[in-house]
């Protein structure tokens, strides 16, 4: 496991399972590690990483994050749900060439039969 930390304050960034191109700058400090535990913090320090102390969370915290994942539950099936960008532009040509860019062209019609079968809740 590779740990990513800010190099202008020896932060803690991301872990990963390789090194991305993107953190191998001088903004960036890379460590690779044995063993990674999510549920405690690390910082940077004279070329290692240095696990520190258990993460803890607030029930505040633990109540806001259950409410953002009630609010954001639409996100992922929508996603999913979508047509693929490539066959969304077509569409969109299609209608544009066709001259029906409204609402009964097939680029709003799979768009909206989307979001209405994953509704905001």
């Amino acid at each position: 496991m590779i740990l990513i930390f800010k190099a202008s304050d020896n932060s803690f960034h991301l872990a990963s399972g390789r090194l991305n191109k993107a953190y191998d700058t001088d903004e960036y400090n890379s460590v690779e590690v044995e063993t990674f535990d999510p549920e405690y913090t690390y910082t940077y320090s004279e070329g290692a990483a240095v696990k520190g102390s258990k993460i803890v969370v607030t029930s505040e915290e633990k109540a806001l994050y259950a409410a953002h994942k009630i609010a954001t539950s639409h996100v992922t099936p929508r996603m999913l749900a979508y047509p693929e960008i490539g066959i969304q532009l077509d569409k969109l040509w299609h209608d544009i060439d066709s001259g029906t860019l409204d609402k009964t062209g097939s680029f709003y019609t799979s768009i909206k039969a989307v979001k209405d079968a994953n509704p905001k809740e």
